[in-house]
């Protein structure tokens, strides 16, 4: 009994004021490396309601089996820093006009998981009403890193591009 006392009592103490830590708030990790958009090109023309290109060369040093990215059309004097990205891997509220969809590549040969990214992405024509006159546009890729090294369980990068989107006809 006086074991208990002396070695496992403590113990107990130990845990109980552990159990009343306040909780901490998810860390957001940048990764080092990011992708790159190769279509549409910098200051691109984007027609509404009109395919136009895209391809992402994606960053994979973390060696992932999946990587999943996010496409987004954003706008403002700058494209949309890092503080804008969520613990849970999106662009807050508000830092965004349009997202654009959610794609995973599959790597090393590994069957396909989640939807593949497309060749051709379209802009709906109701996003012309959203976009005042001279807002430079941005085309933003937010890409996330699975098992990266140093025991960081999720990284995030944040690509963009500007775009000219024509809200009037030729």
């Amino acid at each position: 009994m006086k074991l208990f006392i002396t070695a496992i009592a403590p113990l107990f103490a130990t845990l109980a004021s552990a159990a009343v830590l306040p909780k901490r708030e998810a860390t957001v990790w940048q990764s080092p490396f990011s992708g790159t958009i190769d279509a549409p090109v910098a200051n691109d023309v984007i027609v509404p309601g009109v395919d136009f290109a895209f391809e992402y060369a994606l960053s994979n040093w973390c060696e992932s089996a999946y990587t999943p990215f996010t496409v987004y059309l954003t706008g403002g004097p700058a494209p949309p820093p890092f503080e804008n990205v969520n613990a849970n891997g999106t662009l807050a509220e508000g830092s965004f006009m349009l997202d654009l969809g959610k794609y995973s590549v599959s790597n090393f040969g590994l069957p396909s998981q989640g939807t593949p990214p497309p060749s051709t992405l379209n802009l709906p024509v109701e996003v012309v009403s959203a976009v005042t006159n001279g807002t430079q546009l941005y085309l933003t890729v937010l890409q996330e890193f699975d098992g990266c090294p140093g025991g960081i369980s999720v990284e995030y990068s944040l690509t963009s591009i500007p775009v000219t989107l024509r809200t009037t006809a030729v």
